[in-house]
């Protein structure tokens, strides 16, 4: 009976492994070998495609486009875990929160969530188009500004920051966001109410309820969520290339989008796999240092 039993699970699951083998595994390292080959697409019939070891790599880290691609990476990515996790706490308890309208807020903050990011982003692209863009109308409508934002197009700078990164960063965590508050959400309730109670008997207000009971409690979660929202940063494509195709200027070029425009525009499939090769290699070591983290606190 045991037997039969786990040979029941094992048929339940295999469609989910094989679909991971075929469209996640094979492709990874099929890409991860051609890391290592010369394949120019465009001189393949004439050259083939020689071991170069790790000269794709070399050439890559060697880019100046790639090293910035690098930079936009991580400032984006920081920014929508710092800000995401910021609102995603904030939202949460408006949406545990007991008051009228309660399941209009939770639905038009969840919202985003029935969005496709690719439609997301299509329709983001139009609303912060300099010429057309609705919230220029709005604002000059309002007197808050005499001219036009270029929100995509505009090519000054503060530092690694510009408006088109800020505006693509914001779609990104718009999208983004209501998981990141479900996520919170799920673990609020499981908070005892005692708790809450017990700092209500000490004279405590609602910032000590979240300081001593709610983000202790939370970390657990806020753990899974910041190390979910580093891998999917490190490795995010679609909203960046839609709005942008990396541009202007490559201020909001990121490494998949680097690595996209490498293989699909410059047919250079050996650097497109060897920066590819670089996003798998970041992404492993956030995992790595969590898992560790991990083992350690059980330890304890």
């Amino acid at each position: 009976m045991e037997r039969k039993r786990r040979w029941f699970c094992f048929f339940m699951v295999l469609p989910a492994i094989l679909f991971t083998v075929v469209l996640g595994l094979i492709p990874m390292f099929t890409s991860l070998g051609w890391s290592f080959l010369e394949y120019d697409l465009m001189r393949v019939q004439e050259h083939g495609t020689p071991f170069v070891g790790l000269e794709n790599y070399r050439t890559v880290l060697n880019d100046g486009r790639f090293l910035r691609s690098i930079s936009n990476t991580f400032v984006m990515t920081g920014l929508v875990v710092v800000v995401a996790i910021a609102l995603g706490l904030v939202l949460a308890h408006v949406m545990k929160a007991e008051y009228r309208g309660r399941a209009i807020v939770r639905v038009l903050i969840c919202a985003p969530w029935f969005v496709p990011p690719v439609v997301a982003a299509a329709i983001w692209a139009w609303l912060l188009n300099a010429d057309r863009s609705p919230i220029n109308s709005a604002l000059m409508d309002a007197g808050i500004i005499e001219s036009n934002i270029r929100f995509l197009t505009d090519s000054s700078t503060w530092g690694p920051f510009s408006i088109p990164l800020l505006s693509v960063t914001a779609v990104r965590i718009w999208n983004g966001l209501p998981f990141i508050v479900i996520f919170i959400l799920a673990g609020m309730q499981s908070i005892p109410r005692d708790l809450y109670e017990a700092v209500d008997v000490d004279g405590g207000n609602l910032w000590s309820k979240f300081r001593h009971v709610t983000l202790p409690l939370l970390r657990p979660i806020l753990g899974v969520l910041i190390m979910l929202l580093l891998i999917t940063g490190i490795g995010h494509f679609e909203i960046n290339y839609i709005m942008t195709g990396g541009g202007p200027q490559d201020m909001t070029n990121v490494m998949a989008v680097y690595s996209y425009l490498q293989a699909f525009n410059f047919f250079r499939f050996d650097l497109a796999s060897a920066a590819g090769g670089l996003i798998l290699l970041i992404t492993a070591a956030i995992c790595f240092f969590y898992i560790r983290t991990q083992l350690r606190n059980e330890d304890r």
